[in-house]
């Protein structure tokens, strides 16, 4: 089932969403970060008044979640410019996903400072590429993706002891599922953590929170290809932190993040 199908699917509650995650959208056992993100999300816009665009988001997995599962949203403040909403997911397991979610309307400002544009020789995919599917034995979620090799990234589990970054260009297989910002979250975290370019043989791992900052308002790209980069600057005693950064084809930052990863390794 597309992301797009999927959501269209949800049921609306009164007190925020009801769903049932397919297999299709599973990590393992529980359902894929990027999912219970996205559906968090959308239960935290219903509460809003107005249109105002996401700013940033504080996403902790708490917990496993499959199956049937709801979402309730509590605003937490509306003043004039932002507003906060606390998410929580749950499911037969207890709590899956616990999320605050931060939107703010533009307001004047004197400063102005754009993020770096695309690493030095990346190029966007050409308008013909197709895109490669995860290899064999990826989580089942990783079926609703395509990938596009980027320059200068290194493929998962290379045995690297650098810790080079993971860098690939990423899009919804449904062309359908490839617009809104729902859309980009549930995307944003498709790739293994960064930690895995160093790894020489496959492991368990497991994202426990992600920190999420929107830096631009138009998200729209080219045939729905985004640019995930993860740095890993971290790893010990069983834990690795990352750096994240997705940009658009035309070489707009769109997204800044951070994760804290368990590597069972």
């Amino acid at each position: 089932m597309s992301f797009a199908a999927f959501l269209n699917a949800v049921e609306r509650t009164g007190a925020g969403l009801r769903a049932d995650i397919p297999d299709a959208w599973k990590q393992g056992r529980t359902a894929y970060g990027g999912m219970s993100t996205a559906l968090s999300l959308s239960a935290a816009r219903a509460t809003l008044a107005d249109d105002k665009p996401l700013r940033s988001a504080l996403i902790g997995f708490v917990g496993p979640a499959a199956g049937a599962v709801d979402i309730a949203a509590e605003p937490l403040r509306s003043g004039k410019t932002a507003a906060s909403v606390r998410t929580r997911l749950t499911g037969e397991a207890g709590i899956g996903t616990e999320a605050i979610f931060t939107f703010a309307a533009p307001r004047p400002s004197a400063l102005a400072l754009k993020p770096a544009g695309l690493p030095d020789g990346v190029t966007a995919p050409p308008a013909d590429a197709d895109g490669l599917d995860f290899p064999n034995g990826a989580p089942q979620f990783t079926a609703n993706f395509q990938l596009y090799p980027a320059a200068g990234g290194t493929p998962p589990f290379s045995g690297d002891a650098a810790f080079p970054p993971l860098r690939l260009w990423t899009r919804h297989k449904d062309p359908a599922s490839r617009s809104g910002i729902e859309a980009l979250l549930c995307l944003a975290d498709a790739l293994p953590p960064a930690v895995t370019t160093a790894m020489g043989d496959f492991a368990p791992l497991s994202s426990m929170t992600w920190m999420v900052d929107m830096l631009d308002d138009d998200l729209g790209t080219s045939d729905g290809w985004y640019l995930l980069e993860s740095t890993a600057d971290h790893a010990r005693d069983g834990y690795s932190s990352q750096a994240m950064t997705i940009w658009s084809s035309d070489g707009r930052c769109l997204v800044k993040g951070r994760q804290m990863v368990t590597v069972f390794a």
